[in-house]
């Protein structure tokens, strides 16, 4: 007994044993088969990561998994995925471990595949991957070899994965996602049934840069008869659900050799109108809720005929509505009276031969019907199009029939539209061969969201339509307190909607009135985005609300503006002409003047978002007599900046040009500010001033109170966001006067003043001082310098009387020693006090 425990346990042993070693032992044997044969094979280059056997996961079969999986293009598709597939599990007869050259596969099951189908603009393929003169023979029945291989399988099962066609001869993308596919029965002998089964995530098509289809679901099951000897696949049963819409497919496909012959039909299930509406893809069928729908639908299409080369079958597909309402729940109106006829057709031939018409779309709210038509031929080499559009809509009726979420609308919106003609004259801007006509009528148009914080009002609207512009005759709108009246000319509109062409255009701009704090703060930040963000700190409720704006792209707009009056912060503003100009994402101004400030400003520049939300600018400013004591009053940064400047007088001018970037909220990024210029006074006179206050020591008080500068010119740069002020000169209080400094980016100041101070207008105290100094009446003028440094609005003052005790050295070298040791002290304590 003892015996036969060993016996077995050795048998055991000497099983599994076997069972780990063999995976080991074929695995490479294996991989270095799969990777020879796929390249040898293939115009194309294939990487294997790992290839792993298991004897015990689906025992007596074998599994093999195959990783990373990876063919790529060569040539003309160089480095352009054709498949990726990061699993690839199969299980195998245990004999085709020893004979992979006829293997017998129960079952291949691919997971998170990727299939790119690609034509580039010449029309090769990326799957035509078997190389020129490559084609296989007939094998001979005496003759073997470990290249003739052979393949019996019974199921294939494909998980989450996606394909995706691009033509780029055709301007075609189609795309399929989340795919997954069950097809089991025999796939080898002369005949058989395979069941088949899958879905489809998202179905996407866009043709000629339009979506013609997107967020659409497929479900199938079918019961294929097929003949392999004819390679001809039978539709025996079958069920579609194309969304929530139940579709019946018929017929067969033949593929004897290289030639595909067609012939098959495609029905509806029902013909209630509520099931068409299962079309709707899923993304939308929020809307679709307690709905309620009468009328009839149809759906029937064809497909016969063969396919070889660019020979396409013929196909046709008709969609009908008659008789159709729509009403939603708790909505008082409905919709009525919905048909249209739908017929898309092409006969065997080019697929340019294709047809589109649209015919009799027709639908009502309470009595203002809308119509509309389209007819699209030859859509491959240069579609034609005859269109119109025709109606009349009350949007306070259609209000009461949509729901619109948070969307109010009201007004009332009256369009006539046709078009005629080819997409080639609209490439050409031949528009004397393009027939485009029609009037849009706007009336008391309102629209309030609250993704803005203002609603949009046109009182009056009239756009006349031709084949090369729109022409706005008149065109009124208001934006809170901002009023617009525009006019003028929108160019190379067909182009825009149809090709992604630049849309111009060439507008009069009037307004009586503008609010800019409104109009800078009419888009509503998003509130997770708000939350996310540290409060600025010194700013005022405008400021906080103000968001950076992009300009949208592909137009080219130019409105020469005419503006009586308007407001930014606090700043009224009146008679504003120039010339402001969207194009390239960019927003231009070119010699916009206007009043302010009591004086006047000639601006230039440009305004360019970035994709981090941070606008760079670049401006130029030629300011000309701003009124002090107006900018003290209605400037906050003004204010914190000369504190005293609220009791001057005169005036400012200035030419200067800054470039930089801007914050989310439009505020200067000081780091960023990079510039030079010039700016001056006209009478300057300063009165009470706290920093000249503190020189009552060395000037006479009562010069002190009422301070008059000499007009200057001074130049300054900005470097990095640091303000250099060269040195220049002038006279205060009539005494010649050198400044020189510089304001950091953290606000600091470090400004000179050196004054040449004449006798008549020293202090009481050093005239004191002076009066015991033998030979003190030599000195008629001294220079004194004050160095003003610290944060602004609150800078510290300091005496620099170097220059001071040398002068008077100077003046009086008899007495040297005690006039300088007398005066030097004296001073000093003027200022200690």
């Amino acid at each position: 007994m003892k015996k036969i425990i060993i016996i077995l346990l050795v048998i055991v042993l000497v099983v599994v044993g076997a069972l780990v070693a063999i995976p080991i032992i074929f695995k490479q044997n294996l991989l270095e088969y799969a990777k020879r044969t796929l390249n040898k094979e293939l115009n194309a280059k294939v990487e294997l990561a790992d290839l792993k056997i298991s004897l015990f996961r689906d025992f007596p079969k074998a599994s093999v998994d195959l990783k990373d999986m990876l063919i790529t293009g060569t040539g003309a598709f160089a480095n352009d995925t054709l498949l990726s597939i990061p699993s690839l599990r199969t299980t195998i007869d245990l004999s085709s471990l020893f004979n992979p050259s006829n293997m017998e596969v129960e079952s291949i099951v691919v997971d998170q595949a990727f299939i790119n189908l690609l034509v580039n603009e010449s029309g090769a393929a990326n799957w035509d991957l078997v190389p020129a003169g490559n084609a296989p023979s007939e094998p001979k029945a005496e003759t073997t070899s470990e290249d003739d291989f052979q393949l019996k399988l019974d199921k294939i099962e494909i998980l989450h994965s996606d394909l995706k066609y691009t033509d780029k001869s055709l301007n075609m993308n189609l795309a399929l996602s989340d795919v997954n596919l069950d097809i089991s029965g025999e796939m080898y002998g002369q005949g058989t049934s395979l069941e088949t089964g899958g879905n489809v995530g998202d179905l996407s098509l866009q043709y000629g840069g339009i979506q013609y289809i997107s967020k659409t679901t497929l479900n199938v099951k079918t019961l294929l008869d097929v003949n392999f000897e004819t390679m001809t696949f039978t539709i025996a049963e079958n069920e579609l659900m194309v969304n929530r819409l139940p579709l019946e497919l018929g017929g067969s496909l033949k593929m004897p050799s290289d030639t595909l012959f067609f012939d098959m039909q495609l029905n509806a299930k029902s013909s209630g109108f509520e099931n068409f509406l299962a079309l709707v893809p899923p993304v939308y069928e929020s809307y679709m809720k307690d709905i309620h729908a009468q009328g009839n639908a149809d759906i029937k299409g064809t497909l016969t005929g063969f396919y070889y080369g660019e020979d396409y079958p013929e196909f046709s597909l008709k969609m009908n509505i008659q008789n159709g309402n729509l009403r939603y729940a708790d909505m008082p109106e409905e919709i009525k009276n919905i048909r249209a006829a739908v017929d898309i057709s092409k006969p065997q031939g080019d697929l340019d031969l294709t047809k589109i018409n649209v015919n009799e779309a027709h639908a009502e709210i309470r009595q203002n019907p809308v119509d509309f038509t389209l007819a699209v031929s030859t859509p491959m080499s240069d579609p034609y199009f005859d269109g119109a559009l025709k109606g009349k809509v009350d949007l306070s009726h259609l209000k009461n029939a949509l729901p619109m979420d948070s969307v109010n609308m009201s007004g009332v919106i009256d369009a006539n539209l046709m078009a005629r003609g080819s997409y080639s004259d609209v490439e050409a801007e031949r528009y004397d061969k393009i027939r485009s006509d029609g009037t849009v009528l706007l009336q008391n148009f309102v629209y309030e969201t609250p993704e803005l914080t203002q609603p949009v009002l046109v009182p009056k609207g009239n756009l006349s339509f031709s084949p090369d512009k729109i022409l706005l005759s008149e065109f009124l709108m208001q934006l809170g307190e901002s009023d617009f009246r525009l006019s003028g000319t929108v160019s190379n509109y067909l182009n825009y909607f149809l090709k992604e062409g630049v849309l111009n255009a060439n507008l009069q701009l009037n307004s009586k009135r503008v609010n800019l704090n409104e109009l800078l703060r009419l888009q509503v930040e998003d509130a997770a985005v708000a939350e996310t963000k540290p409060a600025a700190q010194n700013t005022t409720e405008e400021e906080a609300n103000v968001l950076a704006f992009s300009v949208p792209e592909r137009v080219d707009v130019t409105f020469r503006s005419d503006i009586d009056n308007a407001v930014f912060n606090r700043i009224p503003i009146r008679n504003i002409n120039g010339v402001i100009k969207a194009a390239d994402q960019k927003l231009t101004l070119q010699n916009l003047t206007m009043d302010m400030l009591e004086g006047r400003m000639n601006l230039n520049g440009s305004y360019k978002n970035t994709p981090e939300n941070k606008p760079l600018f670049d401006f130029g400013f030629d300011i000309n007599s701003f009124d002090i004591p107006t900018m003290f009053r209605t400037l906050a940064g003004f204010k914190n900046m000369i504190p005293g400047a609220g009791n001057s007088t005169g005036k400012l001018n200035s030419k200067f040009a800054l470039k930089g970037q801007l914050g989310e909220k439009l505020s200067l990024i000081p780091a960023s500010a990079n510039g030079a210029g010039t700016f001056s006074t006209q009478n300057l006179e300063i009165v009470n001033s706290p920093v000249f206050n503190q020189l009552s020591g060395i000037i006479k008080k009562e010069k002190l109170k009422d301070i008059r500068v000499a007009d200057f010119v001074a130049n300054l740069n900005v470097e990095n966001g640091n303000l250099l002020l060269k040195p220049f000169k002038t006279k205060v209080i009539g005494q010649e006067t050198t400044v020189a400094g510089t304001l950091n980016v953290e606000n600091l100041i470090d400004l000179r003043l050196d004054f040449n101070v004449e006798r008549e207008a020293f202090g009481p105290d050093i005239q004191k001082i002076l009066a015991v100094i033998p030979g003190n009446e030599k000195i008629k003028m001294l220079p004194a310098g004050v160095v003003i440094n610290g944060p602004v609005g609150n800078p510290k003052v300091s005496p620099d009387l170097s220059k001071t005790t040398k002068a008077v050295a100077d003046a009086t070298k008899d007495d040297m020693k005690n006039s300088l040791d007398k005066l030097g002290k004296g001073i000093l304590k003027l200022f200690e006090k």
